[in-house]
Parts: structure tokens; sequence; C-alpha cells
């Protein structure tokens, strides 16, 4: 007469969704706690940006900027305007510079 009530199985369905779901979240959880790039990895190249600068106006109404830019791969470039055009220097890179002994 049991079996009648719940013609589809539908409690133990449910069971069997509801462990299932627990499951990947835990997993998921676990993935993201250990190594959270996994998912989601860099883009190689530059990706992210950094940059510092300068801008200074003198007396005769000329002026110049100046710009410090850093790459997450470890590039640090140089940039400029001198008036006519934007320059770009590549000045090293960090994450492969030798250290100076000291």
């Amino acid at each position: 007469m049991e079996n009648q009530k719940d013609l589809f199985g539908i409690k133990k369905n449910f069971l069997a969704l509801a462990l299932f779901i627990v499951i990947i979240l835990v997993a998921v959880d676990i993935v993201l706690r250990i190594s959270p790039g996994t998912l989601k990895p860099e883009r190689g190249g530059g990706g992210k940006i950094s940059a510092v600068g300068h801008h200074h106006q003198f007396k005769d109404g000329s002026s110049y900027y100046i710009y410090t830019i850093f790459e997450n791969n470890g590039d640090v470039y140089q940039c400029w305007w001198d008036e006519n055009v934007w320059n770009q220097k590549k000045v090293t890179n960090y994450k492969s510079a030798p250290l100076d002994p000291q």
C-alpha cells in the first residue's frame, strides 16, 4: 500500500537530487579554497595594469606628462608626452630582474 502513495519514487529521487547538489557544492568549495585560479585563469600578456603619473606645466605654457606603467606579467614601461606624440619605453621586468648583491 505504501508503494501506491509514492508511485514515481519522488521521496527517493528528491533525496538523491539533494545529496547530489550538496556533493557538487562541497566539491566547488574545496576547489576554490585549494586553487582559486583554477576556475578563472588569468589572461596571458598584459591583462591588468597599474599606472603612476605626473603632469607639470611650465611658466612659458609648455608642459609634460610622464607615466610609469606596471603590468601584471612584470613588465614596466615609461611613457611620456613630448607635445607631439606619446612615447613608450620598456624599462624592466620586475619578475625576472636579477637582484643586486649587497
